[in-house]
């Protein structure tokens, strides 16, 4: 039964609760069960503690910083932990079992805390059934209590832009979405004022782009992209330390600006309603060291790259800017070659200026669709079948390497477009905690529990309104 059927208060009753089970991505998994039982001591009590300063959550920062109101460029939809925060477990656990097609045992039913509409409300700001985003605390090291989730993610649909009068982009549709993952020692701060500052930074900038009338918009709205990236790197808490990824995707109307900086990824896909087929149509590059391009960079501003050997590249090891802390005084590498922060190893050619690509969502909608033609017997003139009409649909994910290093991207696409588009998927909050859940036990086989990284997705379909 889907997830689709349910939001009617006529199918929230009591037959249908007899007829839920768990869903099989949590099936019993000796590995992770193991690593969330001995976190489960610290598991309300995971602190936002930094060299003594309180890190705020985006939602309650955004608020405050607008009087207790969504921004003016809109509402975000923030992640929440899908482990470590009771009340999204118990929200996360209750929209997984009514999503279900077995009916559940008696032991699994009493589990149940919360019915649909409950579950839908408590995490309201967190996802819905056309975009959601979602996260995990990692592991590394040491005392659990101490343990700080360093990424952020988020979904802001729409997304406002104040556009003169009389002009208006083509569909209306705007949308932000994007990761960012903090690294060193205060990288929390970082990724925590980028995921705040950016919306509103590129909201100003786009509003004096559209403003104008110009045959270079597009153009125009990339420079935009890579002005905020570099103004938020030159005013973030980087100092001492700390840096962080940012990969990005704004659809205005029938295009989506799609800007990189760093090791986290965003792709957009297709998804065939008729087939179910799903097809990668856009990914970001990683911003390694050793791309050609970006060691000539590095090196040519006096910076230094180390390159692993093939076969440690191939257990996982990664090529790194070398550069010398300013807390420790001792030789770190970074493993990306663009970031935001990160200021020791901007003075070695590492920089904040993102890649920046433009995808034609109409182009995709068209070079997917496989339309029927139709030749009128007595006037001999074609037509289109309408089974072509809405056939194609386009989404995007944006993901930290917590995610990645564990899964395929096309195992991703599928799992997202499945539960965006699929009348008989898993929600896309499901989805997310799938696929969080999947990484994180393919973290602690591969690490023997020693370390697994923070995790943050955002997922949105990007429909032309």
């Amino acid at each position: 039964m889907s997830w689709r059927y349910l939001r009617s208060a006529d199918r929230l009753t009591n037959n249908l609760s007899n007829q839920l089970i768990n869903m099989k991505i949590f099936k019993t998994n000796t590995n992770i069960t193991l690593f969330f039982a001995a976190s489960v001591v610290a598991a309300w009590t995971v602190p936002k503690i930094a060299e003594g300063k309180e890190i705020v959550s985006e939602e309650s920062d955004l608020k405050q910083a607008s009087g207790g109101k969504c921004p003016p460029y809109g509402c975000p939809l923030l992640p929440r932990d899908m482990y470590f925060d009771e009340e999204a477990q118990k929200a996360l656990k209750a929209i997984r079992m009514m999503n279900s097609q077995t009916p559940p045992n008696d032991d699994a039913q009493a589990e149940i805390e919360l019915d649909w509409d409950q579950a839908l409300e408590l995490l309201k700001n967190v996802g819905g059934e056309d975009q959601a985003t979602l996260t995990l605390i990692g592991y590394k090291g040491g005392n659990l209590q101490e343990q700080i989730n360093q990424d952020r993610a988020f979904v802001i649909s729409p997304y406002h832009i104040q556009e003169p009068e009389g002009k208006k982009t083509e569909a209306s549709s705007k949308r932000l979405m994007g990761v960012f993952d903090g690294h060193a020692k205060l990288g929390e701060l970082v990724s925590e004022y980028s995921v705040s500052t950016v919306p509103k930074l590129l909201s100003d900038k786009l509003e004096h782009i559209l403003a104008q009338d110009s045959n270079s918009v597009q153009k125009d709205i990339q420079m935009a992209l890579i002005e905020t990236f570099i103004e938020v790197d030159k005013t973030a808490p980087a100092e001492k330390s700390g840096g962080c990824t940012a990969s990005i995707v704004l659809q205005l109307g029938g295009y989506a600006y799609v800007a990189n900086a760093g090791d986290s990824r965003s792709l957009i896909a297709t998804y065939n309603k008729s087939t179910s087929e799903v097809k990668i149509a856009y990914v970001t590059r990683e911003d390694k060291p050793d791309l050609p391009e970006e060691r000539s960079r590095v090196e040519k501003m006096g910076g230094q790259v180390y390159v692993p050997s093939l076969d440690k590249m191939q257990m996982g090891a990664s090529s790194r800017v070398l550069y010398v802390d300013p807390v420790t005084g001792g030789t770190n590498g970074l493993a990306m070659s663009r970031s935001i922060g990160d200021w020791a190893a901007g003075e070695k050619g590492v920089i904040p200026d993102p890649t920046v690509d433009v995808i034609d969502i109409k182009a995709l909608i068209e070079g997917d669709r496989e339309c029927s033609v139709e030749v009128d017997a007595a006037s001999g003139e074609t037509s289109t079948a309408e089974l072509c009409h809405g056939e194609i649909e386009v989404f995007a994910v944006s993901a930290t390497d917590g995610l990645l290093d564990f899964m395929d991207i096309n195992d991703i696409a599928k799992k997202v477009a499945m539960s965006l588009y699929a009348d008989d998927g898993p929600h896309p909050l499901s989805a997310c905690e799938s696929l969080i859940t999947t990484a994180a036990s393919a973290w602690w086989q591969a690490k023997n529990g020693k370390y697994r990284d923070d995790i943050a997705i955002a997922v949105s379909k990007l429909s032309l309104d």
